[in-house]
């Protein structure tokens, strides 16, 4: 049995079965799938895939947090 992992599509996560997956990534532009053998190793790829994704949407407000402090600080210094 083949599990497969729809990273980008209508209902992100783990199927069983391809033609329920296939149902979420059909006419989804920019879908991402990939289908493995055990449902351990599908799980554990999705995971991986979540916590890379809440690491880069971290990193992003981080970044865009000091870009608006920077912003705050010279405005300041401009009108005072």
């Amino acid at each position: 049995m083949t599990y497969y992992v729809m990273f980008e599509g209508r209902v992100p996560g783990v199927y069983e079965e391809w033609e329920e997956c296939k149902k979420q990534v059909h006419k989804f532009s920019g879908n991402c799938y990939k289908g493995y053998p055990t449902r351990h190793e599908a799980v554990a790829k999705w995971r991986t895939y979540q916590s890379n994704k809440s690491k880069m949407k971290m990193k992003i407000f981080l970044v865009l947090s000091l870009l608006l402090t920077i912003v705050a600080a010279v405005l300041y210094f401009i009108v005072v």
